[in-house]
């Protein structure tokens, strides 16, 4: 329970500064740093208990089909793509800002997980994917001869 105390605030400053960037960087100067706006970065809680890391994400109208997880040295990466509407050339839109495309995020894991022992469900725009801790490796002592 400590770790998650100590690591909040931290968290909390860096959702602060990525709101920030985001709201007052102009979408030139992102599209000239490579960045795509528009492109979904999904808000994730991770959570460490005894033997387990459970990470939320929130994707709001992604199915199943449209995700894919991968875990690789501590790390946890989401992709997935948030496919169009079909839009009938009838309707005349007034304001369209419902962004469609991929997004990705890639959380660095608080400890080691087993990764074969991964699950994930999704179920009203959340993501919870659940990981098993390794146990950390032993100092063992070596014999000088």
């Amino acid at each position: 329970m400590a770790n998650i105390s100590v690591w909040e605030p931290i968290s909390s400053i860096r959702s602060d500064f990525e709101k920030l960037f985001n709201d007052f960087v102009p979408v030139s100067i992102k599209r000239l740093w490579g960045m795509e706006p528009g492109v979904m970065e999904p808000s994730v809680d991770v959570i460490e208990k005894n033997d387990m890391i459970m990470v939320k994400a929130e994707v709001p109208g992604i199915s199943k089909d449209d995700l894919k997880l991968e875990v690789h040295d501590n790390k946890l990466t989401i992709k997935g793509e948030h496919k169009t509407e079909k839009e009938e050339k009838k309707e005349d839109y007034y304001k369209k800002e419902i962004s469609f495309g991929s997004f990705y995020r890639c959380v660095e894991l608080p400890s080691e997980v087993a990764s074969d022992s991964a699950s994930a469900t999704l179920k009203d725009g959340i993501l919870e994917v659940s990981l098993k801790k390794t146990a950390p490796s032993k100092p063992i002592e070596i014999e000088v001869k």
